[in-house]
């Protein structure tokens, strides 16, 4: 083992983003990383990785947080990555442009699934929205629902699955829980209604199969859906994404898996979730996460607890809570744990508000998903700007009722004096409930402030 991988270890056993990120700069410029490189791989070899901490700094150091589950790739084929293309600085820009080519290219190696859009608003990598938006529309347009006719009409539900938002409108549906891709007419029909509510044209979307080719269809659809299991950094990736959906699930089952699964991760990536779920009084897991937030917390995360041990109602989660942020508190004496692992602010990459108004006119023209409008609404307030801003004004006259609700939510996004003019022509709105979304709006914001 070298001093530098030694090093690495030593950064990433204490939670020293600073001095990982350091030595990853150092090794770029040596010409040593994919030295290093090989050394990590070595000791995977000689036992898997079984949790996330090499991949938490690794994408630190690239300021690739806000793109963590989407990027396919092991952290040490990463750290491959800048040796193979001769980077020796500025490794950030580098995987900017690599990851949008892999988008542009639909690269099973970037999945545009697994991208929050309110999380790469605010970052580096919202020059990614408009072709991750453009490709939600296109997965949208194509998907078919196919249908066996007969006493018991049977569908197939399983292009829609394999889109953005049907995946998290079925997804619900069933609760986070298994499913197959075939469901009967009661099970369609619930689907129908959540379809209908999000803006879908279900009618349009749906596709006739001969009953002496169903099942060959059906085979044909679930063949592809056996998987082999992947192992080490990507298997462990895998099981915390669905955990971090899964410990919100009504189950108490899945919530202990789901737990189970973060708190082996070693990631700090789900500190968010772990503060949720401690926030909530009635979730069965609170105590547990409160103590894994002991683990894996940083300065927001100590913060966030010193408010529980003097607000929260019941001692034993104020003296659980008291716990964890002394045990930070004494980490970070040692390791330096001094800051919040956030998003990049970086602004070297700007979104381009011109191609997202015209992907959201091409959104309104088609009468795409509500959820979607949403979505992108929201994106450009987040970004924020005298551009966003005047966008969103402007769609405050579109004649679709669903537009300028999607304006409303969007404008909470905003600071109170941006988002004040918008919220104020609102209430002028020619439809009812507008302006009662307007009113709700002010009550809650500006309760205390007389408006001229």
């Amino acid at each position: 083992m070298t001093n530098l991988e030694f090093d690495i270890q030593k950064a990433i056993a204490e939670r020293n983003y600073s001095a990982s990120t350091h030595l990853f700069e150092h090794a770029l410029k040596e010409g040593s990383i994919s030295e290093l490189a090989r050394e990590l791989e070595q000791i995977e070899e000689e036992a898997p990785l079984l949790t996330l901490e090499l991949r938490d700094h690794v994408f630190y150091f690239l300021r690739m947080w806000s793109i963590y589950f989407a990027v396919q790739i092991p952290s040490i084929d990463v750290l491959k990555l800048l040796d193979d293309n001769s980077i020796s600085k500025n490794a950030p820009v580098f995987m900017i442009e690599f990851i949008r080519n892999l988008l542009d290219r639909k690269d099973s190696r970037f999945s545009q699934f697994c991208v929050n859009i309110d999380t790469i608003s605010s970052d580096h990598y919202a020059i990614l929205l408009p072709s991750i938006l453009h490709q939600r529309i296109e997965e949208l347009e194509k998907c078919r629902i196919q249908f066996l006719e007969g006493p018991i009409p049977l569908y197939c539900t399983s292009d829609l699955f394999d889109t953005y938002y049907g995946q998290k409108i079925v997804s619900a549906i069933h609760e986070q829980k298994s499913f197959d891709i075939v469901i009967n007419e009661s099970q369609f029909t619930l689907v129908k209604e959540s379809l209908d509510s999000a803006g879908f044209d279900v009618t349009s979307m749906l596709e006739r199969v001969d009953s002496d080719l169903w099942d060959d269809f059906l085979k044909s659809k679930r063949n592809p859906r056996i998987q082999h299991g992947s192992v080490g950094e990507l298997s462990v990736l895998h099981r915390v994404k669905s955990a971090r959906s899964n410990i919100f699930a009504k189950n108490f089952q899945q919530q202990v898996t789901a737990m189970n699964a973060i708190n082996l991760s070693k990631t700090q990536l789900c500190n968010d979730v772990l503060m949720s779920v401690s926030s909530d009084r009635n979730h069965q897991m609170r105590r547990r996460a409160l103590n894994q937030l002991g683990e894996s917390g940083d300065s927001s995360t100590m913060i966030f607890l010193a408010d529980i041990m003097q607000t929260d109602k019941d001692q034993s989660i104020r003296t659980e809570a008291a716990r964890s942020y002394s045990l930070l508190a004494s980490r970070s004496q040692l390791s330096g744990i001094s800051h919040s692992i956030l998003p990049s602010s970086s602004k070297s990459y700007a979104l381009d508000i011109s191609a997202v108004n015209k992907l959201l006119n091409t959104i309104i023209t088609k009468g795409m998903p509500t959820t979607m409008i949403d979505d992108m609404l929201k994106a450009l307030a987040i970004r924020g700007g005298p551009a966003s801003v005047e966008i969103l004004s402007k769609l405050l006259v579109k004649p679709q009722i669903s537009v300028r609700r999607a304006v409303i939510k969007a404008s909470r996004s905003l600071d109170t004096e941006t988002a004040a003019p918008i919220v104020r022509a609102a209430l002028n709105d020619e439809a009812p409930e507008i302006v009662e979304m307007a009113e709700k709006e002010l009550d809650t914001r500006w309760s205390d402030v007389v408006w001229d």
